[in-house]
């Protein structure tokens, strides 16, 4: 069953497999990554691959705090609709446990596990761990502060369409689109003018573009800059492009 939630908005800085945020509790996933925080949780891997013959994957949770955590483990399919990430609740996949409490120093497993054959055309999700409220923490008049984790899962990638990438320019700032079958992962964009000048860019981190969705960074005045070369990392190489114009 998919239950449908609102679309978000990148809401803390992101960073190589993810991103992180680290606060109060939210009635629905933010991006977010890998590594040690503050609260004393760590989660690995920072990005989850199953494909064809695979039945499912395994996450490592680690407490580094010196009291017991308490986790929520959940699925959430993950699509683009205007540009902006949209999550779904989704039961595509069996995590076990998807409840636990983690005693100081030690590893909680996590297993997801297909609940049937794999299929043509990349799936995308995202695997979201959220640290839940401890009773025995709670000071009256205190917020506790609590992390979540939203790490980008595919599925059966092997057979998908490559990404195919088409970047533009125009009002909305600059575009790309990929009409590929396959999720493209970008990160450091750099824009130049034709004389060399940088144009600051907004939103400039790391983002993700999946097969047949158009993302986009907001840039003041786009069309009153004349053509611009971009320079960007794309899955780990680096690209260099020229926009087409698409100003009226």
């Amino acid at each position: 069953m998919i239950r449908r939630i609102h679309t978000l908005r990148a809401l803390a800085a992101l960073t190589i497999g993810g991103s992180c945020l680290s606060g109060m509790l939210l009635t629905s996933p933010a991006p977010a990554a890998p590594g040690e925080f503050g609260a004393g949780l760590a989660i690995s891997p920072l990005r989850i691959e199953i494909d064809d013959a695979d039945r499912g994957a395994t996450v490592m949770l680690t407490n580094t705090s010196e009291r017991a955590l308490p986790v929520q483990s959940r699925l959430f399919a993950w699509s683009q609709a205007g540009g902006e990430d949209v999550y779904e609740a989704s039961s595509d996949l069996t995590i076990s446990p998807s409840i636990a409490s983690i005693p100081p120093g030690e590893t909680q497993i996590v297993r997801v596990l297909r609940s049937g054959a794999a299929s043509p055309g990349e799936k995308r999700y995202r695997l979201v761990v959220d640290q839940l409220p401890d009773p025995a923490a709670a000071r009256a008049g205190a917020a506790e502060a609590r992390i979540r984790f939203a790490v980008p899962m595919f599925l059966d990638r092997a057979k998908t369409a490559p990404a195919q990438l088409d970047w533009r320019i125009g009002v909305n700032g600059i575009e790309l689109a990929n009409t590929g079958g396959a999720t493209a992962r970008v990160l450091q964009l750099d824009v130049k003018t034709a004389n060399g000048t940088s144009v600051p860019v907004e939103r400039n981190s790391l983002r993700y573009v999946l097969g047949n969705s158009t993302i986009a960074w907001p840039v003041e005045n786009a069309c009153s800059l004349g053509p611009v070369t971009v320079t960007v990392s794309i899955d780990g190489r680096t690209v260099d492009a020229q926009p087409r114009s698409t100003c009226s």
